[in-house]
This record gives structure tokens, C-alpha cells and sequence, in this order.
């Protein structure tokens, strides 16, 4: 017996609503027909995931199928870039705006400007890289220690994420490493996290800047595990610090884009827990 959870109509439904999106961008961007065919193939491996986990009692295999949406989240946070523009242009200047307002200067600038010491710089990368391990972690623990709750667990990550990307959808923003031109956008040196942040911001688009999904995905993460896995939650707390600071540091986000990741995690877990509650199991 085939067995639809939570979780998978959460990813249906995210990718039905992005699609209409799409559809309606059609003739604005040059990649719609590989945009489409990439969500058929991830339709596919998640379609396929299901199907093997019913038939089969491989561990593995159990895992992604209780994740995927979680895995796709990368390729699902990119691909707003094409069909952001929907309704709004990139509304950066009026972040700059905003950051200025409130600090009187521009702080994506400013900060990297006074704290440019390689040592320092290395832990704001560090930083922003430890969200990958953030959730790689959440995965595993969930999943190995929390086995009664880990569906739960996934859900909410995985539709927080969705939540996130939706918005960036409808609130276009690239971020000041993208809106800024050289040499305002430049970065300090460091040691070794810098070459590697490098490397992923290559795969990045200009977009999602704001609410910062970064910010919000790590301390939604700390509040899942806060009561569940104590430990977890005092040892990635500092990380989550760097990594909130790391936003604005490297230029990923505006001041006001990590502010607002703040503001936005109570909004973002009662929708999740919403949802959780309303979408229902079904057996085939």
C-alpha cells in the first residue's frame, strides 16, 4: 500500500502554485521549457522515492523519501529568480533605504569596511556556511534520535522553507551582492571558508534576499530542537549568532533582510503548525 504523507502534498502543492508562476512568465524568461522539465524530474525522483519506500524496507531510501522536499530546497530556491518579477521589480533601493533610515549608514558595506582581519572574516563565513550543516544535522538527528517525531520535524522545516521561497516569489530582492557594484561589493580575504562560500555563491541567483531565509531557517531549526535536543540547541546557538551576522557581512542581505528573518519565524512555525494540522494522510 502506497502511502501519501503530509509532506508530500506539502511539495505537490508548492510545486503546482510555482508552476502557475511560471506559466504566467512564460515569455519574460529564456529558460521556462528546463525550468518545467527539471520540475518533472524532481516530480519524478520524489513520485519514485514514495513508490520504492512502499515496496522495500531500505533505511536509506526511508530517509530520503521523508526528506526530499528538504533536498530539493536548493534547486527550489534558485528557480525564484525567473518567475519573481511577476508582479514587482527588484525592490533592493528600497531596502537601502530602510537600512539607512534605521542606521544611518549602509551596514552590508560598513561592517566587512571596519572588520576586515582575516581571523574574523573566516568566522563570518564559517558562519553563514554552518546553515548546510544546521540542516544536514536536523536531518540526521531528527531522523536517527527523534524516529517518533521526525516526520513531524520534516514537515515543518520543509514547509518553512516553502514558505520562505513563496514569498521571495511575490517580494523580489537580490541582495547587495548582487545590487552592488564593484568595489561596494567586494569581500574581505580569509582562510579557508571564503574560497568555499565562493563556490556556493556561484550557484546562486539574485534573489530571496529579503526576509533572509538563512536567518529564519537557522533559528527555526534552534526552536524545533530546543526542548527535543538541548544539547543540539546549545552548541548551534553560537553558530546561529555568526551566522545571522555572517548575512549582512558578506553581502548576502541587507540589515534589514536579517531583521526581518527574525521577526518573521513565529509567523512562518504557526503557519507550518497550521498546515501540519490540516493536510491529511492518504493510502492508495
Amino acid at each position: 500500500m502506497i502511502q501519501l504523507k503530509k509532506i508530500d502534498f506539502l511539495f505537490f502543492g508548492y510545486v503546482f502554485i510555482t508552476s502557475i508562476l511560471l506559466f504566467f512568465s512564460w515569455n519574460t524568461i529564456d529558460k521556462s521549457l528546463e525550468l518545467f522539465l527539471t520540475r518533472g524530474l524532481l516530480l519524478g525522483l520524489g513520485i519514485l522515492l514514495i513508490y520504492f519506500d512502499s515496496k522495500t524496507k531500505n533505511t536509506l531510501i526511508n530517509l530520503l523519501r521523508n526528506c526530499y522536499p528538504i533536498l530539493f530546497s536548493m534547486l527550489l530556491y534558485t528557480e525564484t529568480v525567473f518567475y519573481n518579477k511577476l508582479f514587482f521589480n527588484n525592490l533592493d533601493q528600497y531596502l537601502i533605504d530602510l537600512d539607512f533610515q534605521l542606521f544611518g549608514f549602509q551596514p552590508s558595506i560598513k561592517f566587512s569596511e571596519h572588520f576586515s582581519q582575516p581571523f574574523f572574516s573566516e568566522l563570518m563565513y564559517l558562519g553563514y556556511f554552518s546553515l548546510y550543516i544546521l540542516i544536514i544535522s536536523f536531518v540526521f538527528i531528527s531522523y536517527i534520535k527523534l524516529k517518533k517525531d521526525s516526520e513531524e520535524l520534516f514537515f515543518k522545516l520543509a514547509a518553512s522553507m516553502l514558505l520562505f521561497y513563496l514569498f521571495f516569489c511575490f517580494f523580489p530582492a537580490a541582495g547587495p551582492q548582487f545590487y552592488f557594484e564593484s568595489p561596494k561589493k567586494e569581500l574581505p580575504t580569509a582562510f579557508v571558508f571564503d574560497k568555499i562560500m565562493h563556490l556556493i555563491q556561484k550557484a546562486e541567483q539574485p534573489t530571496g534576499a529579503f526576509p533572509s531565509s538563512h536567518v529564519g531557517i537557522s533559528l527555526i531549526i534552534l526552536v524545533l530542537f530546543r526542548k527535543r535536543v538541548s544539547n543540539y540547541f546549545k552548541i548551534a546557538f553560537p553558530f546561529v549568532i555568526l551566522l545571522i551576522l555572517s548575512t549582512v557581512y558578506i553581502k548576502a542581505h541587507y540589515a534589514v533582510d536579517a531583521i526581518a528573518g527574525i521577526i518573521s519565524v513565529p509567523i512562518v512555525l504557526f503557519i507550518s503548525n497550521l498546515l501540519y494540522k490540516k493536510i491529511p494522510d492518504f493510502k492508495l
